[in-house]
């Protein structure tokens, strides 16, 4: 039991010479400002991308109250539970592939990517003109959310 309590000491006694090291290194303040600029650039877009992202979740049943349910026959069998729910297969079955495209092409392009193709998805459920094309664009949709 000695040897690994003594291993464990000498590793964190490197950790907090390496600490030191890193600190040293850098101007104070820095970790401050970099954390104040990430704050006020990305965090608005974040925030208005989720709330945006909030509202698509639930544009199908304003949709289908102002008509387009009458418009796609909706009320057929469960067709309107389908287009509901189908969203929601590749929202969480593409969760880790793409969290590693993320690493393999950066947050940038992906991100771009995504966004693009989310909104040309909503774009496109604007003017499906039967129902499975809105099941398709609820399928693309879910994928690049």
């Amino acid at each position: 039991m000695a040897p690994s309590s003594n291993h464990s000491e000498l590793s964190e006694n490197h950790v907090k010479d390496v600490e030191k090291d890193i600190i040293q290194e850098y101007p104070p303040g820095l970790e401050k400002r970099t954390v104040r600029r990430v704050d006020l650039h990305i965090l608005p877009l974040f925030g208005l991308l989720y709330a945006v992202s909030v509202l698509d979740r639930i544009n199908l049943g304003v949709a289908r109250v102002a008509g387009m349910g009458t418009d796609l026959k909706l009320n057929v069998g469960d067709r309107y539970s389908i287009a509901s729910c189908v969203y929601f297969i590749p929202y969480v079955l593409l969760q880790l592939p793409s969290n590693l495209i993320v690493q393999k092409i950066g947050p940038r392009i992906w991100l771009s990517i995504c966004v693009v193709g989310w909104g040309a998805a909503q774009l496109g459920m604007g003017f499906v003109p039967q129902w499975g094309y809105l099941v398709l664009c609820r399928v693309f949709l879910g994928f690049f959310e």
